[in-house]
């Protein structure tokens, strides 16, 4: 399955900037028949902004036929690609193999909550299949003009419509849109497939991303390279909460070609190659005050039962006491659960290019958009003058919902004024990413 041409004349991944404006983006994808359309007001929180403002995405039909879907939605190696592509497909009547994915890229894409909760299919899968389905039906009547044949006798399959008494004649759904710039904004829920109907959801096909994974192609945040681009090594405290008292950077310095940047607690080291960057981090030598420590993994359970608000209800349903009395069978347990790691394959990665007047950054995230706001805010800058790119991500587990490593390249970026890239460790994200929360999970059943 092809992706978008981000290799265009038109498409500038080093351009800083957040969304585009109405004209360039159409001049950018091209003539075509455009459907915009939202998921369900609830799900946005009412923060729902970007291009259009009133929409959170939107699908493409173009001349060669090819059909794409622009969403702040990711790829984290959960498969949504395929399923949202499946989906599309199978309403649209299009191969599957003709659709693609542009996903969370602030500048091409609308805004988008997030990529979290296994929500993606579920909630944005409807409203995506609902806006292939209106497509098509624009598509059939676009070919009642052409084909001077009655809507009735019409239908559309594999990318083309055709008339059922007289197959032969018929036109591709490229060929509709050839020469047109058509835009529908999705109101009202139009009719979709009904599960027994389906030809392509359902099917085992091959992943739009398996050959590019499989053969080390896939572009992820640290395969990003970029002309002068820097590598940034952070150091760090020995424990959370930890203050820097003093530090000694001296030997650091003596590694060629290093710059060493301290910003109160911030201590940093840039090099053009990562394996220097790594010598001279472990050149320096620093002294923290320790906090006191006031749980350890054997009394946390204890201090959550102690601390933890008390009464407290989220959703309140039915009669639960007389729900008690009525069972037979009674049930009351404790669980508890520790702090756990994400632990994704990819370590936390991101790389920053600031400049005077905006910034890009390539970012492995769960929300480019809420990044962008973020690291906007952090740098001063308007949000539509920072634009994040995620390429593909290697794993999130809701722990790459958080973008220290861009909020850390950032900063060196614009010490520098070269780009930079920030990689955890391994250790690093075991120590510094946050963590599933500990709980304790009292259950009453009956």
């Amino acid at each position: 399955m092809k992706r978008f041409d981000t290799d265009a004349p038109d498409f500038n991944l080093s351009a800083s900037g957040g969304a585009m404006d109405r004209r360039g983006f159409l001049k950018l994808v091209g003539p075509g028949l455009f459907v915009f359309f939202s998921i369900d007001d609830s799900l946005l929180l009412g923060q729902a902004r970007g291009y259009p403002e009133d929409f959170n995405a939107y699908l493409h039909i173009g001349e060669d036929g090819r059909v794409t879907c622009f969403t702040g939605k990711i790829e984290m190696g959960q498969g949504i690609i395929a399923a949202l592509a499946q989906m599309l497909a199978e309403e649209l009547e299009v191969p599957y193999g003709s659709v693609s994915m542009v996903m969370g890229d602030t500048r091409l894409c609308p805004w988008d909550g997030g990529t979290n909760g296994s929500r993606s299919v579920k909630y944005f899968g409807p409203a995506l299949r609902a806006a292939g389905a209106e497509a098509r039906e624009v598509l059939l009547d676009l070919a009642v003009e052409h084909l001077r044949v009655p809507r009735e006798r019409l239908v559309a399959r594999n990318g083309v419509v055709s008339d059922k008494a007289n197959p032969g004649r018929k036109i591709a759904h490229g060929a509709l849109a050839k020469g047109k710039t058509i835009e529908r904004h999705l109101e009202k829920k139009p009719s979709v497939k009904a599960p027994s109907a389906f030809t392509v959801c359902g099917k085992s096909l091959p992943r739009p991303d398996s050959a590019e994974k499989v053969t080390g192609s896939a572009q992820f945040a640290g395969d990003i390279r970029l002309p002068g681009m820097l590598f940034g090594r952070v150091l760090r405290p020995p424990a959370h909460g930890a203050k820097l008292r003093s530090v000694d950077a001296g030997a650091a310095k003596e590694v060629q070609g290093v710059r060493v940047f301290q910003e109160g607690d911030f201590v940093a080291v840039v090099h053009a190659l990562p394996d220097q960057a790594d010598k001279a981090l472990s050149l320096i030598k620093a002294e923290y005050e320790m906090p006191e420590a006031r749980v350890d993994e054997k009394t946390i359970h204890q201090h959550l039962l102690t601390f933890s608000a008390r009464d407290t209800v989220i959703e309140n349903r039915g009669d639960l006491a007389r729900g008690r009395e009525l069972a037979s069978l009674k049930f009351d347990e404790t669980y508890y659960t520790p702090y756990v790691a994400h632990a994704p394959m990819e370590t936390h990665t991101a790389v920053a290019s600031v400049e005077r007047d905006g910034a890009t950054f390539w970012i492995g995230t769960q929300r480019p958009f809420g990044a962008q706001e973020s690291l906007a805010q952090m740098l001063g800058l308007p949000a539509d003058k920072v634009r994040v790119i995620t390429p593909f991500v290697g794993g999130g587990f809701g722990g790459k919902s958080q973008i220290g490593q861009a909020v850390q390249a950032a900063r060196l970026s614009k010490l520098t004024g070269k780009p930079v890239q920030v990689a955890w460790t391994r250790e690093e994200e075991f120590f510094y990413d946050t963590f599933m929360p500990a709980a304790v999970v009292k259950i009453t059943s009956g």
